[in-house]
């Protein structure tokens, strides 16, 4: 949403009651974090209670007006709170509605909560980075999996907005953090599985 705050984009950032807690983490003046600044520069807050139903129907009367709807809850979440796609998608038929989660909204990792080196062990980053001598895996010092996968998003959205000019309508994105990170990582970290079989020939290495 950075992105697309910066590509012109009139970006409204829903926060709990409690404030999004970046907000306080690291060096900051006035109640704001440097960090949270940088990621949420070009973006306007308000903050709802979304376990209240009128904080729901305030969510729902924004989304009516929106072209891209983020959410970024564990699946099922946003059904329950009644700000789901089914819900968003009654006021406002043409919407992008996307829906970030580290698993996906299916199998038995969907309701698990993921954090950036979590994705970044399940999707393989740590593997990809692991010693040569020793083979013990080890993080990438950035939320690498975060950013991979916010900029497949921000892909997506343009995409879907494309379209959408071309008259197929809104539509429901569904990305999962360690879907990705695997497709990011792929071609040169797993590209030899792409072949069941092999003539025997040596790949070279970079």
């Amino acid at each position: 949403t950075m992105v697309l705050a910066e590509q012109g984009a009139d970006v409204v950032k829903v926060e709990p009651l409690a404030a999004d807690l970046i907000r306080t983490v690291g060096t900051g003046q006035n109640g704001m974090s440097a960090y949270f600044a940088n990621l949420n520069r070009g973006k306007r807050s308000i903050v709802v209670d979304l376990d209240q139903p009128e904080g729901a129907e305030l969510v729902r009367q924004l989304a009516a007006e929106a072209d891209v709807v983020f959410q970024n809850f564990r699946p099922g979440v946003v059904d329950r709170l009644g700000v789901g796609y089914e819900d968003v998608k009654a006021v406002n038929p043409d919407v992008v509605y996307v829906s970030l989660s580290g698993f996906g909204s299916e199998g038995p990792y969907r309701g698990r909560s993921a954090y950036d080196t979590v994705i970044q062990a399940y999707g393989g980053f740590a593997a990809a980075q692991a010693d040569p001598e020793t083979h013990t895996p080890d993080f990438l010092r950035q939320t690498a999996a975060d950013k991979v996968t916010a900029l497949f998003a921000g892909q997506a959205v343009t995409a879907a907005l494309f379209a959408r000019e071309r008259g197929r309508g809104g539509q429901h994105i569904e990305l999962a953090m360690t879907d990705a990170v695997v497709s990011f990582l792929w071609a040169d970290a797993a590209a030899n599985e792409v072949l069941m079989e092999s003539d025997g020939s040596e790949p070279s290495s970079f």
